[in-house]
């Protein structure tokens, strides 16, 4: 089957790389979606590894609309009574850009009939009580009149990994924070600190990547509703992803946050994530000794101030942070923030510039290393 791999922009190359790393053979990228081959184990095992993406569907067809009769005959020509049954739901999503059928609501609503239709057709039944408890979520993409359609695997967002029970007030995803590791130099074995952790979820991806855990093997997925789902599949997905976990791999990360409510969060995550030996400590980044910090790497999503009362106050953070960063040694710094002038407030053009989206914000990952 085809399938497709959906991500936040600027992740693509990140969620590329991790299909291929399970050895699937990937067809093609585009803004936000990755199109790779697999079967059922496939599937299974992409929604348990994948750090970085938010969904795997199933791509069931793919043609060309302008008008919503031919979007009717197009979606009722797909073999939809090979995956949805009688008692199934399907809901139908869809978006539209720059595209002649542009109503949303329209578009699902037609969707829907020619689903219906067609799965009437094939089970002799005028009525789908949608009873079963198995969800088959149909995606429907129009990008300049081009029509993809597919069926949502995973049921919640990937990034909903099961550990983070309580947040801060905007929190980053478990995703995000899993590329911003990956993007930067932190190998483990390095020390890794987050001066700004919040509900402490950079460290805890990070530990989940060096222990080699797959993020998605604490948590449920719409695939495991389906009936023609292979069962013994899954649990071989699932004891294979046990089986490949390093516990024993030493793991130095240290994160604190100037908000004692927001440590004890954080170590309440880690605790559900299985890692106690994180060290979280609340602390106020002014009081390190950065002389004393060595081969270290900073990761952190410190505040952003959208508000305008806010934004004096973080710029100053920002300038004292570049101050003391600068007297580290052989240590690098990953910031992201949707702060543009990250570089005059530390005084220094970043060694590498990155444009990335955390939920709707543009952001920029700026990083730098030591001279």
């Amino acid at each position: 089957m085809e399938l497709i791999a959906t991500c936040a922009f600027g992740l693509e190359k990140l969620v590329h790389d991790e299909i291929k790393k399970l050895g699937l053979w990937t067809i093609k990228t585009e803004d936000g979606r990755i199109f790779f081959k697999g079967e059922e184990l496939d599937l299974v095992r992409a929604n348990l590894w994948l750090r970085c993406a938010d969904r795997v569907q199933i791509k069931i067809g793919e043609f060309t609309a302008t008008t919503f009769e031919e979007l009717f005959n197009q979606v009722n020509a797909l073999d939809w009574g090979k995956y949805i049954g009688t008692n199934d739901a399907f809901p139908i999503a869809a978006t539209s850009v720059k595209s002649i059928l542009h109503s949303e609501p329209a578009i699902q609503s037609i969707v829907k009939k020619a689903i219906v239709k067609k799965l009437q057709q094939k089970n002799n039944l005028e009525v789908f009580p949608e009873n079963s408890g198995a969800v088959f979520q149909i995606i429907v993409k129009s990008n300049k009149d081009q029509f993809v359609i597919s069926i949502d695997s995973s049921g919640e967002s990937l990034h909903k990994r099961g550990y983070r029970k309580h947040t801060n007030v905007a929190p980053i995803k478990e995703t995000l924070a899993a590329a911003l590791v990956k993007l930067s130099d932190w190998k483990p074995g390095r020390t890794l600190i987050d001066a700004f952790c919040g509900s402490g979820t950079i460290g805890i991806e990070a530990a989940l990547i060096a222990h080699n855990m797959a993020p998605g093997l604490n948590r449920s997925f719409a695939f495991e509703k389906w009936p023609w789902m292979n069962t013994e599949k899954i649990a071989e997905a699932k004891e294979e992803a046990r089986k490949a976990a390093k516990p024993e791999e030493e793991c130095r990360i240290y994160c604190s946050d100037i908000d004692a409510k927001m440590i004890t969060v954080a170590q309440e995550n880690a605790k559900n994530a299985g890692f106690e030996k994180i060290h979280f400590e609340q602390n106020d980044f002014n009081t390190y000794d950065f002389n004393t910090l060595e081969n270290c790497t900073f990761i952190s999503n410190p505040p952003y101030g959208e508000r305008l009362e806010e934004k004096s106050h973080v710029e100053e953070m920002m300038r004292k942070f570049g101050k003391k960063f600068s007297q580290t040694k052989n240590c690098s710094l990953f910031f992201i923030t949707s702060h543009e002038n990250l570089q005059q407030l530390f005084e220094r053009d970043a060694d590498k510039n990155r444009k990335l989206f955390n939920g709707n914000i543009r952001c920029y990952l700026f990083s730098y290393f030591s001279k």
